[in-house]
């Protein structure tokens, strides 16, 4: 947690940037902030942002007193039973989504938004910045999203007035009437949405920052001094606006699925506190917020307003939602419930840090999102396609367990195929995919392939990302995959397989100097030596682009800013595959040749 207490506009005014990221103490949520300014209006400001369909509770592992626990982690239910209970009990409360509510798991390829949105309505939104995944199946599914909800949709920098169905549907800013105050909320939406998803041609897109700074000067000319901008434009990003737009007083951000606040303790690895300060262009606080990712987490931010309009106040924090199930690695290394002990270690270190909770689900929402499950769980079923032949998989080529496989997996470069054809049927433009053996599971064999198959076969939370690298880079992130299995002791899981790449392994020769030959296929289908300095757009999942598994140039090259997220869920982008083509058949080359 940052706090902000001061009455003056400059001198007690920390500034936090990108550069200045610290984990700072939290406060407990549940007590009100007992202002030693002079605090004329306060609002509480509940938001979430990017759950992307993930509507139900996931697995995922967290740390508790230095050991890894999987748990039980968001879920709508739990989003709805938080942001109930805030509202309830804090003052003046606005209860904000920062976008892309859409795309992302089933739940969104089977109802389009329908499953969404119920689950929104009863949550009670006052606002809805539009993100851009909202438009990926264009704007009539996103008409019928919206007309169906129960909140104002808001984008300031899209001009609907052309589209017959969204027109009158979004509105540029909204006036929420707020403990007697006037309160402003302005949507930007991220210009990315050009390119990262399919708006109609109707529709046109403004500069975020220009656009801003209009409907700033638009509510003050109407005597607003308290404006908040939900901005689908990314952290990073709005730690730059917030210093080159006068007038804004908080930013709720959306986009980048960051993750802020003190939770290193859990495990997590958090991009700056929260909430983040900067000094606006007249010397003001701006406080900026984001809560991470999936309904995995709820923020909570109390706001203090002076007479002027001017920030005096900010603090808050995330709040990671839970289940009260936890499951550890016993002696033999298989995860097991915890003993009682145990369990009530964990529970005693959640009671006492205020980033996280355990939270029983809201019934309400617990018996709609039912309804839609039993249709994934049924959809599941679906034949959404056909295997002509058996597709094998082994990590490493040679034999294993009764495989014999001189050129490696078969199923491995055929997912890498529908991981670039997904990119580029969204305009990402990829020339390659590089996927590690590890991210495939299982083979496919010949007959029905249905959704459960696919999300059998790629059964992990990942994401398709894609990095803008040069030849020589590309190279050595095989090198970075290969060294890490024969040189560091790493899993045999790194062992890299390509889309539209190929090349030639000599696994005795020294570190980085292991690919031999390596050749691209252009857009034609022809092959050609890669150009070491010529920039390419690699495509390849979250896991690997943070740097896992050893594919260390990867993380190096998202950490230059030269990546990008495309949010398609993995699984779902093999789904899409498999209902293109119809019939999935054995590769004629992996793309490998691995020399022992």
């Amino acid at each position: 947690m940052t706090k902000l207490v001061t009455n003056k506009k400059l001198s007690l005014v920390p500034v936090l940037t990108a550069v200045l990221i610290l984990g700072l103490p939290g406060c407990n949520d549940e007590n009100k902030v007992s202002s030693t300014a002079n605090t004329p209006f306060r609002t509480h400001l509940i938001h979430i942002n990017d759950h992307h369909s993930h509507l139900a509770e996931e697995d995922y592992d967290l740390i508790f007193d230095g050991v890894e626990t999987r748990v039980k982690l968001g879920g709508f239910a739990r989003v709805a039973s938080k942001i109930k209970a805030l509202r309830n009990r804090l003052a003046n409360p606005l209860v904000l989504h920062g976008g892309d509510a859409l795309q992302g798991t089933l739940y969104y390829t089977l109802f389009k938004g329908d499953a969404d949105v119920k689950l929104m309505n009863t949550v009670g939104f006052d606002a809805f910045a539009l993100g851009n995944h909202e438009f990926d199946d264009g704007n009539a599914v996103l008409a019928n999203f919206l007309k169906q909800g129960k909140f104002q949709a808001i984008a300031a920098n899209i001009d609907f007035s052309q589209s017959e169905v969204l027109k009158g549907l979004v509105e540029p800013y909204l006036i929420k009437e707020v403990g007697g105050e006037q309160v402003g909320l302005i949507g930007i939406d991220t210009l990315k949405t050009l390119y990262s998803s399919s708006p109609g041609d109707d529709l046109s897109f403004s500069d975020e920052v220009e656009t801003a700074t209009k409907m700033v000067k638009e509510l003050e000319g109407k005597g607003i001094n308290k404006i908040i901008l939900m901005t689908h434009y990314g952290y990073s990003q709005d730690l730059a606006l917030a210093k080159q737009v006068a007038g804004v007083d908080v930013i709720v951000s959306a986009d980048s699925h960051t993750l802020l606040g003190d939770l290193t303790d859990l495990g997590l690895n958090p991009k700056g506190p929260y909430p983040t300060l900067v000094t606006s262009p007249r010397g003001e606080p701006v406080c900026i917020a984001q809560a991470w990712q999936y309904s995995y987490a709820v923020g909570s931010l109390s706001v203090a307003f002076d007479e002027k309009g001017v920030v005096t106040e900010c603090e808050g924090n995330p709040i990671l939602l839970v289940g009260d199930s936890f499951q550890q690695r016993n002696a033999d290394g298989n995860r097991a419930p915890v003993d009682a002990e145990t369990q009530a270690k964990i529970e005693a270190i959640i009671a006492k840090n205020p980033n996280i909770e355990i939270v029983e689900g809201d019934p309400v929402v617990a018996e709609q999102l039912a309804e839609y499950t039993v249709q994934v769980e049924e959809a599941q079923k679906t034949v959404i396609g056909q295997a002509a032949d058996d597709l094998l998989h082994i990590y490493v080529p040679g034999s294993y367990e009764g495989v014999t496989l001189p050129d490696g997996s078969q199923i491995a470069p055929v997912v890498a195929e529908s991981f670039l054809w997904q990119l580029n049927s969204r305009n990402y433009d990829a020339d390659l995919v590089i996927l590690n053996a590890g991210g495939v599971r299982v083979a496919i064999y010949k007959g029905d392939i249905t959704i459960e198959t696919a999300y059998t076969v790629l059964p992990f939370s990942n994401t398709l990302y894609v990095l803008e690298m040069t030849g020589a880079e590309v190279k050595q992130v095989l090198e970075d995959a290969l060294s890490n299995y024969l040189d560091k002791g790493g899993s045999y899981g790194s062992f890299p397989y390509p889309a539209s790449i190929r090349y030639t392994i000599e696994a005795t020769r020294p570190i980085n100097q292991r690919v031999t030959l390596l050749d691209i296929r252009d857009k034609n289908g022809k092959w050609s030596s890669i150009d070491p300095a010529k920039m390419y757009k690699v495509g390849t999942i979250s896991f690997l682009a943070s740097g896992q598994d050893g594919y260390t140039t990867f993380s190096q090259v998202l950490e230059q800013g030269k990546g990008i997220n495309s949010y398609f869920e993995y699984a779902e982008s093999f789904v899409n595959y498999v209902k293109e083509v119809g019939t999935l058949t054995r590769p004629e080359e992996t793309g490998v040749t691995y020399i022992k």
